[in-house]
């Protein structure tokens, strides 16, 4: 189950990589067919998860992998 609190942590940085307003991501957000993720953006996601959580996710180079399963993986390494 997704904890609202993970994905709200995630929303606005996610929103200031890929430049879109924040209520255009939602959990069902694919961040490499609906964002455009490239395996460098990736990489800056899971900067951003292990200083805001203490955890590296391993994150896949292409899609589809939606917002949820990106919250998923963060939960999971908690």
């Amino acid at each position: 189950m997704l904890k609202p609190g993970v994905f709200n942590v995630l929303k606005p940085f996610l929103a200031d990589i890929f430049t879109v307003d924040e209520s255009e991501i939602t959990p069902e957000t694919d961040l490499f067919y609906d964002l455009f993720a490239d395996e460098y953006d990736m990489i800056e996601i899971a900067m951003i998860i292990e200083e805001e959580f203490g955890v590296t996710p391993k994150l896949p180079k292409k899609g589809p992998f939606t917002v949820e399963k990106l919250t998923e993986a963060v939960q999971n390494k908690k």
